[in-house]
């Protein structure tokens, strides 16, 4: 996400230079390049404005502090300001009230019924009993929609028929006898905006007790999400979820929607499975945009998705210098279930220059590749890796469709795996990670 905005950002800071004080002739050069770079984004050009005269003021005349060059003290009050500019939102749902109640709002085709799985499935990660409700009784399919996804995450369900204020009451009411207590109301959208849909919303808002209005606007359709977000804000708002944010190159929704409406964005879409939803940190979406990485973001998607109890046995055998291929191939489903190759690389301290060496090369096909020419291996092959001599190598090309360099390349792979567990000590859990990352715990 963001690539084209930090692409430019990256170099628009480049230019900046100088000695000592950062003199007003050296912060317009690289200003001029941040403007530009920002309105590309597709950034309101009354919050562009705004932004630089904050990001001048923090660095025109300041003396370097000590450690920095001026470059990266003018990077430090890029991303100061980001931070602000994003809305410095930290937190999750707010819980409350019983039970607590979320209702959705947006257009037509912004995301809001897979948002309200994922909703779900993040209420359920946080120790909650979450159900949701179905109240757009205006879009074919839209009942059968949201029920299907429902009961393949295992989520409790509700819909009915008659006034959407009547369903929403007979859901809360369900959700009490069933002891859910998060309710997830996914209304009606439109095409457009218009004083019905309002009405209808207005009605549902006054008829039960809701805890949080969340918007649901779509991040590819830029300012439009902004003007979306005014509209909306008549109803009375709690935040934005921001959807389809993996596919957005230029960042200028998510830049201008809280200067624009006042409102935080409380969560972010980052993909298609319904684990993808992510809580928006502010501090953190800055840094990814500046190219310095997010490794809180990751370390936290690795504890949500690696199997604990396999992770450590795995990590036994490769602190005894036995690493299997059947370990190697649980390690690469276990990465893969994290989410996209390219947003993990986006995640760490100078991913985005390791993106920009795979350009044109397709990660999540070398990542089949590697699975294929495993499962091509005989079980006892993968169980001793130091049987695979040169006619075994043929075969397992032959059997992936590969050339034999590449079953050479997979099994230096693995040996690089098995060598690097005994450089990190052998740690497991959230704190191995974090050391596998070179993060040391707060203030990192």
């Amino acid at each position: 996400m963001f690539e084209t905005l930090g692409e430019r950002l990256a170099a628009a800071l480049k230019r900046i230079s100088g000695r000592g004080v950062l003199r007003p002739e050296d912060v317009d050069a690289g200003l001029r390049e941040v403007r530009m770079a920002l309105l590309e984004a597709d950034v309101n050009f009354k919050v562009v404005k705004d932004f630089i005269e904050r990001v001048r003021a923090r660095i025109t005349g300041v003396e370097i502090a000590p450690g920095l060059t001026a470059p990266q003290q003018v990077i430090k009050a890029v991303n100061a300001e980001l931070v602000d500019l994003l809305g410095g939102n930290s937190e999750g749902l707010r819980y409350g009230g019983t039970p607590t109640v979320v209702m959705l709002v947006g257009l037509h085709g912004s995301g809001k019924t897979t948002t309200a799985i994922k909703l779900a499935l993040l209420a359920r990660r946080d120790g909650h009993r979450p159900l949701l409700a179905a109240l757009d009784l205006r879009r074919p399919a839209a009942i059968d929609q949201l029920r299907t996804l429902a009961e393949r995450e295992k989520v409790a369900f509700h819909s009915g028929s008659g006034p959407v204020e009547q369903i929403a009451a007979a859901a809360i009411r369900e959700a009490q006898r069933l002891d859910n207590d998060v309710v997830i109301l996914d209304t009606a959208g439109r095409l457009h905006i218009d004083g019905e849909l309002m009405d209808e919303l207005k009605r549902l808002k006054a008829a039960v007790a809701v805890t949080e209005t969340l918007l649901v606007a779509d991040s590819m359709t830029g300012q439009e999400a902004v003007k979306v977000g005014e509209a909306f804000g008549n109803i009375g708002l709690d935040g934005v979820i921001l959807t389809k944010l993996d596919g957005d190159a230029r960042g200028g929704a998510a830049l201008s929607l809280r200067n624009a409406t006042g409102q935080q964005i409380r969560f972010a879409g980052t993909g298609e499975k319904p684990q993808d939803l992510e809580v928006f940190h502010a501090e953190r979406m800055a840094s990814r945009i500046l190219g310095m990485g997010d490794v809180l973001t990751l370390i936290e998607r690795v504890d949500q998705s690696v199997d604990k109890e396999k992770a450590i046995e795995v990590e036994r055998r490769m602190r005894a210098g036995h690493l299997t291929f059947d370990d190697f191939l649980a390690q690469i489903r276990q990465v893969r279930g994290m989410g996209p190759l390219e947003g993990m690389l986006d995640m760490l301290p100078g991913g985005k220059a390791v993106k920009s060496q795979l350009a044109g090369k397709d990660t999540e096909l070398e990542v089949r590749r590697m699975e294929a020419m495993i499962l091509s291996m005989t079980a006892r092959e993968r169980a001793h890796p130091e049987l695979i001599d040169g006619a075994r190598k043929r075969r397992i090309a032959r059997g992936s469709g590969v050339q034999p360099a590449d079953v050479n390349r997979l099994i230096k792979a693995r040996e690089a795996m098995q060598k690097l567990a005994k450089q990190f000590g052998g740690r497991s859990g959230k704190a191995g990670v974090a050391r596998l990352f070179g993060q040391g715990g707060p203030g990192w």
